[in-house]
């Protein structure tokens, strides 16, 4: 079945950028998550790891002062690192500047890897599709330029925080450091 070979493509794809991070990055902690999607979203996420773009990536961004940099999406109240999808071809690293400048207008120098998130991508209304695998890679980075705007249309807000925001989009987030804080 093809989606089957898929589904096993994209766990040997998974294990290879593994493998890959953890020999270029000193240390970073693996985070496994299971989403459950909706069936739309689910076959718009096998359309991507089909066509080569499966993955995303973010940056945990902090300024000299040791605020972090977090954006909020348009239609969520909670707060996250700014980052998303991957494309076809595109390195992790590449994928998380690009986001950072897209969605908060600013330049970011990576300088390490915090998480991989290993993620199994299922069907929430049918059990007998292949569950799909795919990564999130988290860096950390550090504010190299550039004036912080919200990308219209998408990013409701985008702003420099000193501690922990109330709300969060999810719990790695309040999990991290925030150096001004400390």
């Amino acid at each position: 079945m093809v989606d089957d070979d898929l589904a096993t493509r994209s766990r040997e794809r998974v294990a290879d950028w593994l493998a890959d991070l953890r020999r270029r990055y000193d240390d970073f902690e693996r985070v496994e998550k299971r989403w459950e999607l909706s069936p739309e979203a689910y076959e718009r996420d096998r359309e991507r790891i089909a066509a080569g773009a499966n993955g995303g990536a973010g940056v945990w961004i902090t300024d000299d002062a040791g605020r972090v940099l977090l954006v909020r999406n348009e239609g969520d109240d909670g707060w996250a690192d700014p980052g998303g999808k991957r494309e076809a071809d595109e390195s992790f690293e590449a994928a998380a500047r690009r986001e950072v400048r897209e969605e908060a207008a600013v330049e970011a120098t990576i300088t390490g890897l915090r998480e991989a998130h290993v993620l199994e991508l299922v069907d929430e209304s049918d059990p007998d599709r292949p569950a799909l695998a795919s990564l999130i890679a988290v860096f950390d980075g550090e504010y190299a330029s550039g004036d912080l705007r919200p990308r219209e249309g998408e990013i409701a807000a985008a702003e420099w925080f000193a501690s922990r925001p109330a709300t969060v989009l999810y719990p790695e987030v309040a999990d991290r450091p925030y150096p001004a804080s400390e």
